[in-house]
């Protein structure tokens, strides 16, 4: 056994050996092969060594990065290295997928490939690529686009400029986690590229996020502290220079926006550190400030040598502002610089930038000088000269920070009270002297001939009496004259000549005064001026803003003082009550915007967006600092939400969110009054007076003017459907709307941004219901109108208007055929609805004889009959043309709403109000380019003929509406019909036809018809329209509806007749749920033969819950019962329940 092994594993050792030496044999071939070729190759490369000059002569070995570059090259020659473009356009093409998840993926899958070679972004298709998705409508596929650039811009410089336009644009994107990772984008390219040329622009839109989300406005903080308000080394001037030059570039840049975002900065920062023991950010702002003064004295010599006057000139302005900005916020920071500020004060004013300087160091030095400490007297007397100087010399604006300033130095620190009274003296006795002489002689040129003195003199009284208080024992001694109600007499009397500019300086004057002053503001005279101003339409617009500055600027005063107040509080709390002096104050501003607040808010229908963009400044300032209830300015708001200035809408939709936020359900308390309201908006600043009032902005986008307000009121179920259900009321020939209201609500409907499937199906649900309510009450109005016999014409006239319709009808005969070629459709406009088609509507179902009809309709059921029994008195007509209106608008727009989004006519009819929102909860489809046309109404409105003369041509197209309007009436609900097969057909026509008419042949022209169903349908099945099941029965369906459909079988959803023991009511109804094992579970419903049914509920202990029961088959006596739109039984079905009914009950006594 042991040999018999030894021999076998002997055998294996040589087959190995054996194997092993024919491997080595082949590899040393393989070696000694690949020898003799790079032999070859040295050959070739030392015959043609200039050809290859990189290759090292004198080696016999290829270096490693030689050979890299070989297996490089080689490796690319293969079919997979060269598919690079094939596989990146097909990720580019998945990018427009319409799975979120997959865009998704493949912005990600783009970012690997990115990762490995940046320079593809370079590409034109990936930037059309990476630029759709930074616009897609879902906020994570736009992140991992932003997300994209962000990972490999800033590698390479050049695609910074490439794709900055893309980026800058996502910073105001609608998602909070995009507009972050913008921001961080931004602020690596300020940090890493300092040199690249839009980093003033990137700084501005970085720092307007200031009062964005919290997490954005934190995000914005740590950006700017790093970027400017981080301390520089003392060394590194460059850095410090660069910092200094980048602020005052974007103070510059939002000079005309206003510079509420630094201030707002500027405190955040100082703020957080308060209680920090080291503060970084107030010790960079004392490097920038002294650095600041620095490069103003390095401008002011470069402007001596004139050098680069323009570009040293605007630093120089920029510079001043910012020290004023820093001011503002923390004035310390500049007083050691208060001396070397002086001297700016008397710089010569020969340009505008001049004038800013003067200005804003007039600003610094109010702000600063009360805070030294000891300043030198002559310090302070120098400043009172120059200001004085420049309040007798410069114009308002110079004149208005002079005296501020002065009003600050005299208040706080010199009380050299006898110069300031001497300059008011001296104006105030030149008003005084022009009032006498113009009461001596009111018809000269006393006023003309002095009117730049009388203007400065108005205006520096005002300014002068804002800041000082001249009934102070400092100012008039022992005198017993009260100054204030001299000056309001004055400044009065001056407001009641006719040159406007006068009476602009004196109403200037009194906002002045009523500063200081607010209880004049009771007085009946300025009570009386404001209100004259702010209602008369005949005052110029230039009074009404200028009132509405006087309100504006006092509240922003009031509001200043309040905060002051505040900060006074919080120091001195337990020494003295001062919150109680801010609530009196704040009691006083309360009372005076109740009393002009109705005017205020009449001034926003004016015509002129200025007086507009006032008065909506003013009510946000009331609001914002509570003075009146917000919900009578409700209203107001949603209609400054239409406004064409899209500044003015953001801010009245900021205030609505406001006032959402603290008071849920003011909006919709108000929604429909703010509706038409925004109706009054658009017609007085339409562009021609008695133009169409439209409810939708007519631009590419055609949303709806009330878009934000039904945004605010749909998240609630509740208040969205009373929203629309006060809507649609206002169409009931009840509620006599004007029909251009009627157009602007009905656009409103037609084009708000329904999300829900739920949404356009309750509007059409409910438009049904007021179809059939005030289409019947319509009709019946215009019936009872007509004369019982008809009028007698004699011959001559009806052979006249016979010829007359004769030659129309082949007019209309005419170009309905070139309609039939052209468009192979059967609708007609009103106009074609002729009188022998009016003859060849089908006859009357029993329904409608017992019913709608009466037994005299036998005799106006054509044109020429109406026309005979017509009143001489044409207010009948007018008035149904006039409320017919809103019936066309309702057919309208629930065809636009069908067309819009694809609805089904058995969708709709299947649609309950009642039914769980789930059901319905489903994303709408909305189609494109299906605008909303309602052409009827348009050219009613358009040709006035609510107003127009009652010819015999408006009498006929009257009479044919009418007789459309009954025929849609007859055939409005199909399930009510009793015609089977051909006479259906024919039945259904007639309402397709009678429709068509009345909506002038719009809708099929221009949309076609929706599918019969879509997957959303469910259970529709093959119907095609409501009742459709019935229709297509065979010619049997008569028995078959006698016998209550028995021999059909019941399925889920149907409705069906039980005659159940237990239960005493008639008719029991029910829904079927689903089939059981003895019968059917159903959910029983409520209601009677003649009224509505829904679905019933019952008492479980506190709780309604559906009632649900068990049946037996052999308990149903009618299967599927097809309720009305207005979900009620027709009548046909209600004499069959009741026969049915009745044989039961006979057969079981």
């Amino acid at each position: 056994m042991e040999k018999a092994m030894k021999n076998q594993n002997q055998k294996d050792d040589d087959s190995d050996s054996q194997h092993h030496a024919r491997e080595m044999e082949t590899t040393s071939e393989i070696m000694q092969r690949a020898e003799e070729r790079k032999k070859f190759l040295r050959v070739i490369v030392r015959s043609l060594p200039a050809q290859f000059s990189s290759l090292k002569m004198n080696s016999d070995t290829v270096d490693y990065e030689d050979a890299c570059l070989i297996v490089r090259y080689l490796a690319s020659m293969r079919p997979f290295a060269q598919s690079f473009d094939i596989y990146l356009t097909q990720i580019l093409r998945v990018l427009g997928e319409s799975a979120i998840a997959v865009r998704t993926k493949a912005m990600k899958c783009l970012s690997e490939v990115v990762a490995v070679d940046p320079s593809i972004l370079a590409r034109s298709d990936m930037q059309r690529g990476v630029h759709c998705r930074l616009m897609d409508n879902s906020t994570s596929v736009r992140e991992a686009a932003v997300e994209l650039l962000g990972r490999f811009v800033l590698s390479r410089p050049q695609l910074t400029e490439q794709y900055y336009d893309m980026l800058i644009e996502r910073i105001l994107d609608t998602g909070i986690s995009v507009r972050k990772r913008v921001i961080k984008i931004l602020r690596d390219i300020c940090l890493e590229q300092p040199t690249f040329s839009k980093i003033t622009e990137m700084c501005v839109k970085m720092i307007r996020r200031v009062n964005d989300e919290e997490g954005i406005k934190k995000l914005v903080n740590e950006t700017f502290q790093k970027l400017w308000f981080t301390p520089t080394p003392n060394h590194d001037k460059e850095a410090m220079t660069r910092k200094i030059l980048n602020i005052t570039d974007v103070v510059s840049a939002c000079r005309d926006t206003g510079y509420d975002w630094f201030e707002q900065l500027l405190q955040n920062l100082l703020k957080a550190e308060e209680d920090a023991s080291y503060k970084p950010a107030r010790k960079a702002c004392v490097q920038l400030v002294d650095n600041l003064v620095e490069h103003i004295l390095k401008y002011e010599e470069s402007l001596a040598d004139c050098e680069n006057k323009a570009v040293n000139s605007n630093r120089l302005v920029s510079c001043i502002t910012t020290l004023y900005l820093f001011s503002k916020i923390r004035a310390q920071l500049m007083v050691k610089h208060a001396m070397t500020m002086q001297p700016y004060l008397t710089s010569k004013c020969n340009t505008q930038n001049d004038f800013v300087v003067i200005c804003n160091v007039a600003k610094i030095l109010e702000l600063v000088v009360p805070l030294m400490e000891h300043p030198s007297e002559t310090f302070l007397a120098t400043i009172e000269e120059d200001l004085m100087k420049l309040i007798i010399k410069y114009g308002m604006l110079v004149v208005q920070n002079s005296v501020s300033c002065l009003g600050a130095v005299v208040n706080k620190v010199t009380h050299n009270y006898k110069f300031v009274l001497t300059c008011f003296n001296r104006y105030y006795g030149a008003l005084n002297k022009l009032k006498v002489q113009h009461q001596e002689d009111p018809t000269g040129s006393v006023l003309s001939s002095n009117k730049p003195a009388l203007l400065r003199s108005l205006f520096t009284v005002g300014a002068l009496c804002r800041h000082f208080d001249f009934d102070l024992e400092e100012f008039k001694g022992n005198s017993k004259v009260v100054i204030k109600d001299k000056v309001l007499e004055l400044l009065l009397y001056f407001t009641r000549t006719d040159d406007e500019e006068v009476q602009t300086k004196a109403i200037i004057g009194l906002g002045f005064l009523f500063i200081q002053h607010p209880g004049l503001m009771f007085f009946p005279d300025v009570k009386n001026l404001y209100n004259d101003i702010l209602s008369d339409r005949k005052r110029s617009d230039n009074l009404k803003i200028q009132v509405l500055k006087n309100l504006q600027t006092y509240l922003q005063e009031e509001d200043s003082r309040m905060q002051e107040a505040d900060r006074e509080w919080k120091k001195l709390s337990k020494q003295e009550d001062l919150k109680e002096m801010g609530d009196i104050s704040s009691g006083m501003s309360s009372s005076i915007m109740q009393l002009y607040l109705k005017q205020v808010l009449e001034a926003f229908f004016h015509t002129q967006s200025n007086v507009r963009h006032f008065a909506l400044n003013v009510i946000a300032l009331t609001l914002n600092q509570g003075l009146v209830h917000p919900v009578q300015c409700v209203p107001y708001l949603i209609a400054m939400g239409t406004d064409p200035e899209p500044s003015m809408r953001n801010k009245s939709d900021q205030q609505l969110v406001e006032i959402d936020k603290k008071y849920t359900g003011f909006i919709h308390m108000k929604a429909v009054a703010g509706m038409k309201m925004s109706y009054q908006l658009q017609l007085s600043i339409a562009a021609k007076p008695g133009s169409v009032v439209r409810g939708f902005r007519q631009d590419e986008t055609h949303s709806a003017l009330c878009s934000h307000l039904f945004s605010m009121v749909r998240s609630n179920r509740q208040h969205r459907r009373a929203f629309l259900i006060s809507l649609l009321n206002l169409f009931d020939d009840s509620a006599k709307t004007e029909v251009n209201m009627l157009l602007f609500i009905a656009d409103n409907l037609a084009c708000f941004p329904f999300q829900s499937q739920e949404e356009p199906l309750f509007i059409m649900h409910h438009i049904d219901i007021t179809l059939s309510v005030s289409g019947s009450n319509l009709l019946q109005s215009f019936k009872e109108s007509l004369q019982k016999e008809p009028r007698h014409r004699d011959k001559k006239e009806k052979r006249r208007e016979r010829e007359r319709e004769r030659e129309r009808e082949r007019e209309r005969q005419r170009e309905y055929s070139s309609d039939e070629e052209k468009l192979h459709m059967s609708a007609s406009s009103s106009d074609e609805y002729d009188d022998e088609e009016v003859k060849r509507r089908p006859k009357k179902s029993k329904r409608q004889a017992a019913g709608l009809d009466s037994d005299s309709d036998s005799d106006v059921d054509d044109v020429e009959k109406v026309m005979d029994r017509l009143p001489e008195n044409p207010i009948p007509l007018l008035d149904f043309a006039n409320a017919s209106q809103g019936i066309l608008l309702l057919l309208v727009l629930k065809q636009h709403l069908k067309n819009l989004y694809g609805f089904s006519d058995s969708k709709i009819q299947k649609y309950s109000p009642t039914e769980s929102a789930k059901v319905y909860d489903k994303a709408v489809n909305r189609k494109n380019n299906v605008h909303f046309s309602p052409r009827q109404t348009l050219e009613f409105l358009s040709n006035d003929l609510s107003k127009a003369d009652i010819t015999y041509d408006l009498k006929k197209r009257i009479v044919r509406q009418y007789l459309d309007f009954k025929v849609l009436m007859e055939h409005l609900d199909p399930d009510e019909e009793d015609e089977e097969g051909e006479a259906a057909s024919a039945s259904a026509n007639a309402r397709n036809k009678a429709i068509s008419a009345l909506l002038g042949g719009s809708s099929p022209k221009n949309h076609p018809p929706p599918p019969a169903d879509s997957e959303d349908d469910e259970s529709d099945g093959d119907e095609k329209t409501p009742g459709s099941s019935r229709r297509s029965r065979s010619r049997g369906g008569d028995s078959a509806e006698a016998t209550g459909h028995m021999n059909e079988a019941v399925e889920a959803m149907d409705v069906i007749a039980i005659l159940c023991p237990k239960y005493k009511d008639r008719p029991q109804i029910a829904r079927v749920i689903q089939k059981t094992s003895t019968g059917y579970s159903v959910h029983w419903m409520a209601g009677s033969y003649s009224g509505t049914w829904a679905e019933a509920k019952k008492r479980d202990g506190r709780k309604l819950v559906p009632w649900v029961d068990t049946i037996k088959e052999s308990d149903i006596i009618y299967k599927k019962i097809a309720l009305t739109s207005a979900h009620k039984l027709t009548n046909k079905m209600v004499q069959t329940l009741r026969s049915l009914y009745a044989a039961k009950e006979g057969s079981s006594s």
